[in-house]
């Protein structure tokens, strides 16, 4: 225990101060702190997904190597997916819900084959409209992360 004791006496006029603080409670809310932090620290490691906002800035001048890549974007509507390169729809781009079930695995299958065709890219942008919900939008990141593309940027404007 801490203690703090004042000089003085009966004599000076000032009387003996003698208190001693009770630490054990402190001692426990800190050792629950950082019980804590490390527990929050753990999670925040576990549940990271590295992604990108894109958004519309300046248009800037293109070499003629940035006009030949490809930029591949997946859409997600209400319908289905629609998957674009270049702004154009691509081949079997246009994927429709089975049921009210999105068919990720068609998905998967048309990444895999984009992925062979050009196996340097390995970004991709997800778009989705506002009436998409949240689950469906983290499992279409999830296909386009188990298909080799890590690099994902999420828009939210078709």
């Amino acid at each position: 225990m801490a203690s703090v004791s004042a000089p003085g006496g009966r004599s000076g006029g000032k009387k003996n101060l003698n208190v001693e603080f009770n630490l054990v409670p402190f001692i426990d809310m800190l050792s629950c702190l950082i019980c804590f932090l490390l527990m929050a620290a753990v999670w925040v490691q576990i549940g990271k997904i590295s992604v990108t906002q894109s958004g519309q800035g300046a248009p800037t001048e293109q070499t003629p190597e940035q006009r030949m890549q490809l930029n591949l974007v997946v859409a997600i509507t209400p319908q289905g997916f629609l998957i674009t390169a270049n702004g154009q729809t691509l081949q079997d781009g246009d994927i429709l819900k089975s049921g009210n079930r999105y068919d990720y695995d068609r998905l998967g299958k048309k990444l895999k084959e984009i992925h062979s065709q050009y196996p340097d890219k390995n970004d991709i942008v997800v778009m989705s409209e506002d009436s998409i919900k949240y689950e469906d939008l983290i499992s279409t990141m999830d296909v386009c992360l188990a298909n080799e593309f890590p690099n994902i940027s999420v828009s939210g404007t078709i």
